[in-house]
């Protein structure tokens, strides 16, 4: 499957690179040519041999070294054929260094002069993945198109928490759909919602919800991955906006129901991620309201209901999925919405979700059985729901 591909494996020094063993060795059984790039930490949990012996290939623990001397200039060389650049595991030092710019060591020089797509594979301690350092450097190297999995809740070192790094299984997953994606989509013009909306209360307060907008653009950068001419309306959020997709921009619900009549028509397939406002102020102040009561009576209005003006709109040729987000009896209500909504699909989850990087949940149709799945990644999650659909 990955014959003729070149792919750069660095490991940094955490506690997972152990991993990176399954890793490289999967990645050799399915063809690819892998050469390993180690940093110094690294060297101290698993030994340079073992990944030599695994790839075939020399290890690159240094850019001197005698090994490589049949390679000019080997950051340079190899980086040129590489068809990937992954890091597994992404330790917060490494995410930190490619994020600035900073070339010191073998790993971080391939990645700053590699022009090849990247994939990092995060795996730390909690309270580092929390770090808001650490965050914008991830969310910077997201703008510069570096793709990321996990990490995910586990048993870390230091206890359970979040940072632990994906199972091997799952990185040489992802590592196909970069290298020989799906092109099941290609050519269907996919319409994706996403965020919550806010509905304004005075110039300065609104009515919203903790919606990240996380799903709907996972779902955007999947469909347009397998080929799909993608739009995505927006709330608001502070997701990086997928390659090659169209973001429209959208406030309110009805500002969301407008955009979204306007562009039906011409979809093959509606995802409706975004998490809808049911209610707006029924008055909007001019001025901000001020502190001057004990009690502040809001009277609410209901608002529009988009998936009910689709129904209306919608043909035989065109899909419709929604997602229903319940406290109780989440599939029963689910089940309630893919009926009374005339959804091909629906997909189930309930308020954890929100503003996370996992979600768990349940997709129901018309005709079979509800699949469910728990702690996936938001992107890997988005790649089972894709699938489901095409099978409808």
């Amino acid at each position: 499957m990955l014959k003729d591909k070149v792919i750069i494996l660095g490991v940094t020094g955490g506690i997972a690179a152990y991993k990176a063993c399954e890793v490289v060795s999967t990645l050799k059984q399915l063809g690819a040519e892998v050469w390993v790039v180690m940093t110094e930490s690294a060297t101290k949990l698993v030994t340079p041999l073992t990944f030599r012996t695994l790839s075939t290939n020399p290890v690159i623990t240094d850019l001197f070294s005698n090994e490589l001397a049949g390679l000019n200039v080997p950051h340079i060389a190899l980086t040129e054929k590489a068809d990937l650049v992954m890091v597994v595991p992404a330790t917060a030092n490494i995410i930190g260094k490619a994020a600035s710019g900073i070339a010191d060591d073998p790993l971080s020089t391939m990645l700053l002069s590699s022009k090849a797509k990247k994939l990092f594979a995060p795996a730390m301690n909690t309270r580092m993945w929390n770090n808001s350092v650490v965050q914008e450097n991830i969310k910077k190297l997201k703008d510069l198109g570096v793709q990321f999995i996990g990490p995910v809740e586990g048993n870390l070192a230091c206890g359970w928490g979040m940072g632990k790094m994906a199972e091997p299984e799952e990185i040489v997953n992802r590592v196909i759909e970069i290298l020989v994606p799906k092109l099941d989509f290609k050519g269907k013009r996919v319409l994706i919602t996403a965020g919550g909306t806010r509905e304004p209360l005075d110039p300065v307060r609104f009515i919203g919800n903790r919606s990240s907008g996380k799903m709907g653009f996972a779902l955007a950068q999947a469909a347009r991955t397998r080929g799909a001419k993608v739009t995505l309306i927006s709330g608001p959020t502070h997701e990086p906006l997928p390659l090659d997709v169209e973001l429209v921009k959208v406030e309110t619900a009805a500002e969301m129901k407008a955009a979204v009549l306007e562009r039906f028509k011409y979809a093959d397939l509606l995802v409706m991620a975004a998490a809808v406002a049911d209610y707006r102020p029924a008055k909007a102040s001019p001025k901000k309201l001020k502190k001057v009561t004990e009690r502040l009576q809001l009277l609410l209005e209901r608002t529009e209901d988009i998936l009910a003006a689709v129904k209306r709109l919608k043909t035989k040729k065109q899909k419709v999925v929604g997602f229903a987000l319940e406290t109780e009896d989440v599939l029963a209500g689910a089940a309630k919405k893919l009926k009374e909504k005339g959804l091909d699909l629906v997909v189930a989850n309930d308020p954890s979700t929100f503003d996370g990087d996992l979600i768990s949940g349940s997709i129901l149709s018309k005709d079979g059985k509800p699949e469910h799945f728990s702690g996936l990644g938001k992107d890997q999650a988005a790649g089972i729901i894709l699938d489901r659909i095409k099978g409808i």
